[in-house]
């Protein structure tokens, strides 16, 4: 079965995974272990700089991420003959790295990510699935205000990502207030399985906009590990608090030890339309 779910910047979560589950405990801590870091990398098959982030856990809910600087980071691409290419990332913010903007997956190569950090060595690898073709952009009217309008969400036929931005700052009346208020993300998923908590899982906020938004829509491919990954992290975060609640559990990672986050490759989709009157 194929479901799909509503998440908002879900990878902003990742740090607070880690913590969920809190109890008093005395640790005697070994100073010579390497700490954990959380990795966000995302390479794409768009030709383009792309981004992998590094930074440690957070320690407290409201707490900020803090960003690791000074590591070496570079993916290494092999094809089907076993040549290797290596494409070395810049740090150009703490914490953030960027390949140059000539880098792009292809089918049919195998992509590894390595960092080197402290002397601590971290890897993870990934490859590119083919991603279906974007549906048809369908929306409703909201009851009871004219010209205002939410999104119809439909599964894929293929386990996916799908990141759907909206702006409606632009129009007459809006201009004048804070982005915040004129502007929503919406990411969600298809993944495949079946799971309890997931069908009875709370219900999620809605997102109402105004005749004249312009939505920009970008469907990411997922492969077998990526979805895996995606359904753990959802049952810890998204499911969580419904009416089958379970215990917290690990979130699924292609990372070695040490790391948490994931290193994806996918295949990407992209448009954008305007929000026009329903007759």
């Amino acid at each position: 079965m194929k479901q799909s779910t509503n998440i908002s910047s879900i990878l902003l979560l990742l740090p607070l995974i880690f913590i969920s589950c809190e109890e008093k405990t005395d640790w005697e801590l070994d100073t010579n272990e390497p700490k954990m870091i959380v990795v966000e990398g995302v390479l794409t098959n768009e030709r383009k700089a792309h981004e992998v982030s590094i930074s440690r856990p957070m320690t407290d809910l409201n707490g900020t991420p803090q960003p690791i600087s000074g590591a070496l980071v570079a993916i290494w691409e092999r094809d089907q003959a076993n040549n290797f290419k290596a494409h070395r990332l810049h740090e150009v913010q703490p914490g953030r790295y960027l390949t140059d903007s000539t880098v792009r997956a292809v089918f049919g190569r195998l992509y590894m990510l390595f960092i080197l950090y402290q002397g601590q060595e971290y890897s993870g690898r990934s490859y590119l699935v083919p991603v279906d073709q974007l549906e048809p952009l369908r929306y409703h009217q909201v009851p009871g205000k004219e010209l205002w309008y939410e999104l119809n969400f439909r599964e894929t036929d293929r386990p996916s990502m799908v990141e759907i931005s909206l702006n409606w700052g632009h129009l007459i009346g809006f201009r004048n207030l804070p982005a915040e208020q004129t502007r929503a993300r919406i990411v969600y998923y298809t993944v495949k399985s079946i799971d309890v908590n997931k069908i009875f899982r709370p219900a999620k906020e809605r997102v109402p906009f105004p005749v004249g938004t312009r939505v920009y829509r970008r469907q990411y491919s997922m492969n077998e590990s990526q979805e895996e990954f995606v359904r753990t992290l959802m049952a810890e975060t998204e499911w969580r608090g419904g009416l089958f609640d379970v215990q917290p559990g690990n979130v699924r990672t292609n990372l070695s030890e040490g790391a948490v986050g994931y290193f994806s490759v996918s295949q990407v989709v992209a448009d954008s339309s305007v929000i026009l009157p329903l007759n």
